[in-house]
């Protein structure tokens, strides 16, 4: 019997540092979600999900990835967003994940670290956006918005003038605050959906929006006027049907626009766009994931995603280049769940990691 319980003991163990088995959703077996990593540029991979607590170690391969985010001055520390399960981050690259507990429950839509101040960390619910100036320990909410039809999707700290963020709300109001979060004013209604925001870290007072379906946009002058970079997507079948937008971390002016079409790049800040020559065809997959290798512009990954009825995951394959996008190599996926982000570690460029969820049924 001693043994028996032994051997129950290893297992369960396992299955709580290394995330395996499956997990049921109504009638729908999926395999673990969390974080995967590879330390041979997405040759072979391994889940990232410990969370040690005082109860032992448990962990995070039960939660639906929203978005990964990281830190401009810690290329060590992600913060992991979650659909509806709160905030976790890792000071270690993933060896290790802690829970930030005034977030417990939430929907993370956005968050933002200082660039020049680590522990200065704004976070978006949806409904509040709340500030903590000591590393996660301590929350302020510093803005609510009281309109049940309208939440705040994402959020930026400026490069240059650090005590600068942005705020962009669902029904297209982009809000600025020039006091790092004590008070807000309205630059921009731009009165369509919005969904992504982001500050360009290589110019400062530069921040791109991009809506659901009605384009992107950039401004130059920290969020007062906004031009329209629409028009060099037209030319492109669907492009308007947004997932992603990635900034080169290697190049200046340098971007990328991941839609429903496939990925287009723009190497002048947004205003033209040629689209990288994929191994699947336009329109083909849904393209949740992708990122550039700063040091090795010619090293891309991108994953391909096909889902079914009520947005049912069917199948999902990564790729690689190593020449600029004229050859690609196809990898099978280290779980059955859905690829929702990849992140190339801006030090150690072997180091690749993947973030898994299934989608809202």
């Amino acid at each position: 019997m001693k043994k028996i319980q032994l051997l129950l003991l290893a297992l369960i163990v396992g299955l709580l540092t290394t995330g395996a088995g499956c997990l049921q959703f109504g009638a729908q077996t999926v395999g673990p979600m969390g974080m995967y990593q590879s330390i041979d540029k997405g040759d072979t991979w391994k889940p990232i999900t410990a969370f040690p607590t005082v109860a032992g170690v448990k962990s995070i391969a039960t939660l639906k990835v929203y978005r990964v985010h990281t830190d401009p001055s810690d290329p060590n520390a992600m913060y992991l967003a979650t659909r509806g399960q709160g905030l976790y981050y890792t000071y270690d690259n993933g060896v290790s994940w802690q829970v930030a507990p005034a977030m417990a429950g939430k929907f993370i839509y956005g968050l933002a670290v200082n660039p020049k101040n680590k522990c200065n960390i704004f976070v978006s619910d949806g409904q509040h956006i709340f500030k903590t100036e000591d590393c996660l320990r301590t929350w302020k909410n510093v803005y609510t918005e009281e309109r049940p039809d309208q939440r705040v999707v994402s959020l930026a700290v400026d490069y240059g003038t650090s005590t600068t963020v942005y705020a962009a709300e669902l029904g297209g109001d982009i809000l600025v605050s020039n006091n790092l979060g004590v008070s807000w004013r309205v630059t921009q209604r731009f009165n369509f959906q919005l969904q992504y925001l982001v500050a360009d870290q290589f110019t400062p007072g530069r921040v791109y929006v991009a809506a659901y379906t009605d384009g992107f946009y950039r401004s130059d002058d920290s969020g007062l006027t906004w031009k329209n970079l629409s028009a060099g997507l037209d030319s492109f079948a669907d492009a308007n049907r947004f997932y992603r937008l990635v900034l080169n971390p290697g190049k200046k002016d340098s971007l990328f626009w991941v839609s429903k079409f496939g990925i287009l790049r723009s190497d002048d800040a947004g205003t033209t766009w040629v689209d990288l020559k994929l191994i699947t065809p336009p329109g083909s997959v849904n393209i949740y994931a992708f990122d550039i290798n700063a040091k090795n512009q010619n090293e891309m990954y991108y994953t391909g995603t096909i889902l079914g009825e009520k947005n049912v995951h069917v199948r999902s394959t990564f790729y690689k280049t190593t020449d600029g996008g004229k050859n690609w190599i196809t990898k099978k996926m280290p779980t059955n769940t859905i690829p929702v982000s990849i992140l190339i570690n801006p030090t150690k460029e072997n180091v690749v990691s993947m973030g898994f969820a299934i989608l809202d049924q």
